[in-house]
């Protein structure tokens, strides 16, 4: 299925998002399913979805949290790359999870991306105001 598995390392101090962003262009991904993510962040901002079309509330969570997990794809929209992430976090207190618009990683993020050999793109969708995924 995957035509092959990517596995690095984010560092602490670097945002995540523009992190798998860069390696995604410096190895030439342009399609994929993020498998995984796993670590730790100071900070993060999720976003909800609150009514359509495209609503959002971000929230911003400060640690240092453990990213339980996180999942995702990697496509291209006009030839440009769109990460979607979603990530679930927690500390002794609380758990929290939602679409990621932001994260400063703490300790480490580990992440494992699965590159496939058809390319996933996303258009804008009318009804729901956001870059959906189409074939």
């Amino acid at each position: 299925m995957f035509k092959k598995i990517h596995v690095f390392r984010v560092m602490p101090g670097q945002e995540l998002l523009s992190a798998i962003t860069a390696y995604c262009q410096n190895n030439n991904i342009t399609s994929g399913v993020i498998i995984g993510i796993i670590g730790s962040v100071t900070k993060v901002k999720l976003n909800f979805l609150l009514k359509l079309p495209g609503d959002y509330k971000t929230v911003e969570y400060t640690g240092p949290l453990e990213i339980v997990c996180a999942q995702g794809t990697v496509a291209q929209k006009d030839g440009n790359l769109i990460l979607h992430i979603h990530m679930q976090l927690s500390s002794q207190e609380m758990s929290r999870g939602g679409h990621v618009a932001e994260a400063m990683i703490f300790s480490t993020a580990e992440v494992t991306i699965g590159e496939i050999d058809f390319q996933l793109n996303r258009a804008l969708d009318r009804y729901t105001g956001l870059n959906e995924l189409v074939k």
